[in-house]
């Protein structure tokens, strides 16, 4: 009976298991360098009003409960039910119980472990990408002009990554093909964006 509860096992979870590493399910494929027009994330509640920048607070439970995460379930019955079946079929003289708690503290300590694993992945992984947050601050070239009564782009360079991003600003100055941009703020797909002369002249 035990020894088909610990195929059983190992075959589901052994299937998402395969399923997982050939398909790709758990992994990012990200280019570094590229260019392209940034739909920016978590735009304000107010579609006109420009956010200042603001550190993003990190939750001191970022990584969970594993036992609420599918992966948890995927590994721990996939080792599970391999060691549960690799000890019956070994006839160690280890009673039916022993082999049991063994097989539940081998998935469980191994879920645990590979729900962190891949959550510490993607974390690393989701910090290489660029958020709307990382573009506050940061120096502009000018791609296409603009002022205050259109729209233009600015190319930004950040994470040895190279974006163009639509750009508006508030101030009654005529931005040129080349000029230097900062960027204060932004608004939707847009960034708010002010003269190099306003700067220097503080």
């Amino acid at each position: 009976m035990m020894l088909t509860i610990y195929l059983f096992c190992l075959t589901v979870g052994g299937g998402f298991v395969i399923l997982s590493a050939f398909a790709g399910l758990d992994g990012v494929d990200f280019d570094s360098h590229f260019e392209l027009d940034v739909d920016l994330s978590n735009p304000p509640q107010n579609a006109d009003t420009l956010t200042p920048y603001k550190t993003p607070q990190k939750s001191k439970f970022a990584f969970g409960c594993p036992i609420f995460s599918l992966r948890f379930w995927t590994f721990g019955s996939c080792f599970f039910g391999l060691t549960g079946f690799l000890l019956t079929k070994l006839n160690l003289l280890l009673s039916s119980s022993l082999i049991l708690a063994i097989s539940l503290g081998v998935g469980v300590s191994f879920g645990t472990a590979m729900v962190g694993i891949l959550r510490r992945l993607h974390q690393q992984q989701a910090n290489s990408l660029i958020l709307s947050e990382d573009l506050i601050g940061l120096w502009g070239t000018v791609e296409i002009p603009f002022d205050q009564t259109c729209k233009g782009k600015v190319r930004l360079y950040l994470k040895d990554s190279m974006v163009d991003v639509v750009a508006i600003t508030e101030e009654l100055h005529q931005f040129e093909k080349g000029d230097q941009a900062f960027v204060i703020g932004r608004s939707h797909n847009k960034v708010l964006v002010i003269p190099e002369k306003l700067l220097n002249s503080n």
